[in-house]
């Protein structure tokens, strides 16, 4: 494949990940460099189109707010309680702010790796099983090693992640396919649950960023999930469950009885 052909598929599709497309990608660093940049905007753009809605509460704060400001005005002097209503108003918009940018860490995530799998859906039915080159090749590009079986690999490839670069799993599970994002400098507080009507899975916080292991319901994630937890070393991390960060680590032992 040429460097001109490479752009053009890749501007009709920024996660197309065909053998031609991603052999070239591997071999230019032009066209990598090119294709990081052209997938962080397609993610930014995609992000734009996905307001959250506003907490459920807003609105009986508000009201709150209202009737505290009435009370207040019929104790107080007339400029007194005109400070005090822009007081009110300043800290009921710095919480809100607040909780919203909270609520927005804790669901934006869950709801991005949702997102990319239902975008990249496709990968889901890779028939693999992927080379061992191809999955030693994706994580050299982050300094990151697999040191042991984790099960087949169908699919492995780099992908963006609210704007981050990691990696791309799609691993062969007991009754069907199971996505595993590998997310550097994604630090959940705490494990975050994945759930809607067709997946089910959890983000745990690791010593380096995260890893999302999802799967349809139903699906028996957690010897996966220990099993990447356990085989993938990042950079200067050793592998193991102990990569989790603390947080993480006590959640997964409790979860999955390790």
């Amino acid at each position: 494949m040429r460097c001109l052909e490479f752009r053009r598929e890749l501007l009709q599709d920024p996660f197309a990940a065909g053998e031609a497309l991603l052999a070239h990608e591997a071999e230019c660093d032009e066209c990598a460099r090119f294709s990081r940049r052209t997938r962080a905007q397609e993610a930014a753009l995609r992000d734009l189109l996905r307001s959250p809605e506003p907490p459920p509460e807003l609105a009986e704060r508000v009201r709150l707010a209202v009737r505290l400001e009435q009370q207040a005005e019929r104790r107080r002097p007339l400029w007194l309680a005109a400070a005090a209503s822009v007081m009110l108003a300043v800290t009921i918009g710095l919480v809100s702010l607040y909780d919203r940018h909270i609520e927005r860490g804790h669901m934006a995530l869950a709801q991005s790796v949702v997102y990319h799998i239902e975008d990249e859906a496709k990968h889901l039915h890779a028939p693999g099983p992927a080379s061992p080159q191809r999955v030693h090749e994706v994580f050299a590009r982050f300094g990151a090693e697999l040191t042991g079986n984790i099960g087949q690999i169908n699919f492995a490839a780099e992908c963006l992640m609210r704007n981050r670069t990691g990696i791309h799993l799609v691993l062969k599970g007991k009754d069907g396919p199971v996505t595993v994002f590998l997310m550097p400098g994604e630090r959940p507080a705490r494990t975050i649950p994945v759930e809607t009507d067709r997946f089910d899975g959890e983000i745990l916080p690791t010593a380096w960023g995260s890893i999302a292991v999802v799967g349809e319901r139903g699906e028996p994630i957690a010897p996966l999930a220990i099993k990447v937890a356990s085989e993938v070393r990042w950079g200067t991390q050793p592998a193991g469950v102990a990569g989790l960060d603390e947080t993480g680590g006590q959640q997964l032992a409790g979860r999955y009885s390790l």
